[in-house]
């Protein structure tokens, strides 16, 4: 029998043999790196932030032992939504410790995360940044409604100043920290020194700040990012390339990396690219 499905062949893979850099914590890095490899680049992986939970856990302790007084439990993240269960686990408590309590989660994957705890979120935003979450909300009488916010160390005050002010009781504990590695990869360093990168991929602020100190200034990242295309994962992120002197030539619609992926495809798929 015929088919009308045409394989992509190596030829045909825009990001085929294209070196890029992936800045992303060692821990959450192999499945996109896994995604680009199969759409044909190599991969550099070189972290440039490390996972790390909360130093003190009264606040957070705190307020999974109280769950049930709030209305409104959000996670913006997949490590959000692992810390926060893991710990809950922790302490001897069940996933339905968070009965009556609704869950907003910022992203389709951060959705699928708590979905395989068992909990189908309420509330998930249309666009996956805090801007997204606060539009969401809008939408709601949030008069009296008390929101748990755990949140990373250094998150921006968008979200709790926001719904604070339509006139929830929000708590915003902080739950884990993004630390920067001692040093580069040695890999990653040859090929930032030795200019052979045509690509990077940074998926938050952190990710090219932490660069930014680990090669030794926002002049030298300028300068080793001359001749490489920057791809952000949002608005967000492009700001904190822009302020370091990076220009960004890649930034999906929607803050996801299958958008992120996609929209660097069509960055090499352009003629000028050949």
């Amino acid at each position: 029998m015929s088919t009308s499905v045409k394989l992509q062949t190596d030829k045909e893979k825009p990001l085929q043999g294209r070196r890029i850099l992936l800045t992303r914590a060692a821990e959450q890095a192999a499945g996109f790196s896994a995604q680009l490899r199969i759409h044909g680049a190599v991969v550099v992986e070189c972290p440039t932030i490390r996972l790390v939970p909360v130093l003190n856990w009264e606040e957070i302790d705190a307020a999974i032992n109280s769950l049930s007084s709030f209305d409104w439990l959000i996670l913006t993240s997949i490590n959000a939504v692992r810390i926060f269960f893991g710990r809950i686990r922790e302490l001897g408590l069940e996933i339905t410790a968070l009965n009556g309590c609704k869950v907003c989660a910022v992203g389709s994957k951060t959705a699928e995360e708590i979905d395989g705890f068992g909990i189908l979120p309420d509330l998930v935003p249309e666009q996956f940044t805090g801007e997204g979450v606060v539009a969401a909300f809008e939408k709601l009488d949030l008069k009296g409604s008390k929101i748990l916010f755990p949140k990373a160390e250094g998150a921006r005050e968008l979200i709790p100043i926001r719904l604070s002010n339509m006139g929830a009781v929000l708590h915003d504990p902080v739950l884990y920290r993004n630390i920067m590695p001692d040093s580069l990869p040695d890999e990653a360093r040859d090929a930032l020194e030795g200019h052979k990168l045509d690509a990077a991929i940074f998926s938050s602020p952190s990710t090219v700040r932490n660069l930014a100190v680990l090669v030794g200034g926002s002049e030298k990242l300028a300068f080793l990012f001359s001749d490489v295309a920057v791809a952000s994962i949002g608005p967000v992120t492009s700001r904190a390339c822009e302020e370091l002197g990076l220009v960004v030539s890649v930034e999906p619609e929607r803050a996801t990396l299958e958008d992120l992926l996609a929209s660097l495809e069509r960055f090499y798929s352009l003629p000028a690219r050949e």
